[in-house]
């Protein structure tokens, strides 16, 4: 079995700048994402209002639209369960809130669903244009705008709060920016040579310039860019059974992506099957530096759990942190680089770590250790597979 993302599969990298109308209070927008095996799911909910009460508009919208499409249903019928509470609330005391959903499979198709709220924004690294919102549906009494495209890598699509297309209503403009005003700006950006993820931030502070050096509304650029993914495939400690180390070495050599083996023994295990010598690499002799191996045909070899989790503690560190020549600040590097990564995790008892000297300085074993890495990856916006062997 092999994972489920390779690197043939895109990877919706997420870039947003935001500001509240009134400096260092609540922003009435809010930005939710999730990542799948199959897709990336990005929403902007602009409440009704600015502050608090907007605030929180805007996160209940978000949060059931995005519970209501974990719990499987489709996108059209997740929108109109929302639709048709914010048609509730223009009569009543519901909390009102405008929003658009996007979601891009791993193919790159993309799906834009919008209520009350500005078109969306093509992107690529040569122009942008706006993308009409032609197609319009009926949810109950409501009405929804949706959009479908194929994006390919380096494209994007950027979403945007009434705080953009407004900004300078009755000031510059008698009707605010606009959409394809915003979508101008940005292609002028681009050729200039600005970088597709300096774009939100740039809008964002255009908006302030034309609102009289304020923002006349909570205001968001949320851009989702599609590029090829960066994976990295790390196989730490041996199979269960040493009869499938030779199956469980191919299927991991066979996997795209680079190749990072953590572990002593996996180390020795590899180099078996694969016929080539291990060159210890580097030997400190100090436990915050442990060692690292050289083996033809593996991107990095290292010591597995005593790396693993030193690496979990400075995960969230300053890069200017890290230690030089060290196999802990490379394996940082490789996590920090990478879009996915796949851990083949082998299931092999090792009685070293149920020493009490592991106990005594706090170093989780291998399966333990493995699966914090993965949440606190998957917080960090990386998509995590985990294999058992």
């Amino acid at each position: 079995m092999k994972p489920d993302i390779d690197a043939t599969g895109k990877y919706v990298e997420i870039v947003y700048s935001q500001k509240a109308k009134r400096s260092g209070k609540v922003c009435g927008d809010y930005v939710l994402v999730e990542r799948s095996h199959e897709a990336t799911t990005a929403i902007l909910a602009d409440g009704i209002g600015t502050g608090i009460k907007a605030n929180i508009a805007s996160v209940m919208c978000a949060s059931r639209l995005m519970e209501l499409l974990r719990q499987g249903f489709t996108l059209r019928e997740a929108c109109e369960r929302i639709v048709n509470t914010m048609h509730e609330a223009r009569t009543s005391d519901i909390p009102f809130s405008a929003f658009s959903v996007c979601r891009i499979l791993n193919s790159g198709h993309a799906t834009i669903i919008s209520y009350e709220i500005p078109s969306p924004i093509l992107l690529s690294r040569r122009f942008a244009t706006y993308l009409p919102q032609q197609r319009f549906l009926p949810m109950g009494l409501e009405m929804v705008a949706e959009v479908n495209c194929m994006l390919d890598s380096d494209d994007g699509i950027i979403l945007i709060s009434d705080g953009v297309s407004q900004a300078g209503m009755g000031r510059q403009y008698s009707m605010g920016w606009g959409v394809q005003a915003v979508s101008y700006f940005a292609n002028g950006l681009l050729a200039q040579g600005f970088s597709v993820k300096d774009i939100p931030e740039k809008i964002v502070a255009k908006v302030k310039e034309i609102s009289g050096k304020t923002y006349g509304d909570d205001t968001t650029c949320l851009l989702l860019l599609c590029r090829d993914a960066r994976v990295m495939n790390i196989l730490t400690g041996p199979p269960l059974k040493k009869a499938s180390d030779e199956k469980v070495v191919k299927m991991f050599m066979e996997t795209k992506g680079i190749r990072v083996v953590c572990g002593s023994t996996t180390v020795e295990v590899v180099a078996r099957v694969l016929k080539k010598p291990v060159m210890v690499k580097d030997i400190s002799g100090s436990y915050h530096k442990p060692p690292s191996y050289e083996i033809a045909g593996i991107d990095y070899a290292t010591e597995g759990a005593l790396t693993l989790n030193q690496v979990y503690n400075i995960l969230e560190e300053n890069p200017n942190k890290l230690e030089p020549d060290s196999s802990v600040s490379d394996l940082y590097r490789l996590f920090h680089a990478s879009d996915v990564i796949n851990f083949f995790v082998g299931t092999a008892t090792n009685r070293g770590h149920e020493s009490i000297v592991f106990r005594q300085m706090g170093i989780f074993p291998r399966e333990v250790i493995v699966k914090l890495l993965a949440e606190k990856l998957r917080k960090m916006g990386k998509l995590v597979n985990l294999e058992y062997v």
